[in-house]
């Protein structure tokens, strides 16, 4: 049997994650978290990309979940370049320090929902139901 559960809806018409547990298997999809904080939005990548990934750990525990049980993660960055890439990297890295990594892809991107925003990331994880 399949059971779908929908976490913390968002106003802007989707919800911020989703788990789907079957065969004592979760499976949970995390929607794209940016470097919005509720209140602002730095200029630096580096500063959105410290709140991204927070706000990742966040929908992760939500849904029953923390970064060492992440799969799979997709990374888009506005204009990227060593530099922007390096940036986030860094920040990744003190979220991410397990030996085994989960796969990742890393897209640049032209521009996101606001014009300010410099990075998004999605995940995929998976734990025992």
């Amino acid at each position: 049997m399949l059971t779908k559960e929908f976490i913390n809806p968002s106003p802007m018409g989707f919800s911020n994650s989703v788990a789907y547990t079957s065969n004592g298997v979760r499976t949970i999809l995390i929607s794209g978290q940016v470097g919005y904080d509720g209140t602002e939005i730095p200029e630096g990548i580096g500063a959105q990309a410290e709140i991204a990934f927070a706000n990742l750990a966040k929908e992760l525990k939500a849904a029953g979940a923390d970064v060492g049980d992440v799969i799979k993660i997709n990374t888009y960055i506005v204009g990227m370049d060593r530099e922007r890439s390096t940036a986030v990297g860094h920040v990744k890295a003190k979220y991410f320090t397990q030996e085994n990594q989960p796969a990742a892809t890393w897209v640049g991107v032209a521009s996101l929902i606001f014009p300010s925003l410099l990075v998004e990331i999605e995940a995929t994880a998976v734990v025992e139901a």
